[in-house]
């Protein structure tokens, strides 16, 4: 059990390290573009696959956020992710940890809005 307690913890280390990489000036484009892909599955309420579809709807996350995590990873440069897991371990440990959902919550939000406006618009134009 320990093992797959230690497991998390570097998950969610490495999460929160693709977070901050993300927001840092000196990540390549196309790094930012993968961690930002990956902390917004992690944060997002819908999945590829419903999680409520039994089995198949576990598999899409032990597939695709593994896969997500080897991308963002691999295209980032070592030094900058090195420097990013560091800090992200100080968060976790020091328990700032809700900043990492504000920009997930920030995207639901306009969107929310987006399709409000739009089914209003549609509603009543007919």
């Amino acid at each position: 059990m320990s093992k797959f307690k230690d497991k998390t913890s570097q998950l969610n280390q490495q999460i929160g390290a693709m977070y901050i990489a993300m927001k840092r000036s000196d990540t390549p484009l196309y790094a930012k573009l993968a961690c930002g892909l990956c902390v917004y599955y992690v944060l997002s309420p819908l999945d590829v696959i419903p999680d409520f579809i039994p089995v198949l709807g576990m598999v899409d996350d032990v597939v695709i956020l593994p896969f997500l995590l080897w991308l963002a990873i691999k295209l980032m440069p070592a030094d900058i992710m090195e420097e990013c897991i560091t800090q992200a371990q100080n968060d976790w440990q020091t328990d700032n940890k809700k900043r990492y959902m504000i920009p997930v919550l920030v995207i639901w939000i306009i969107l929310f809005f987006w399709i409000f406006s739009l089914s209003k618009k549609l509603l009543f134009t007919v």
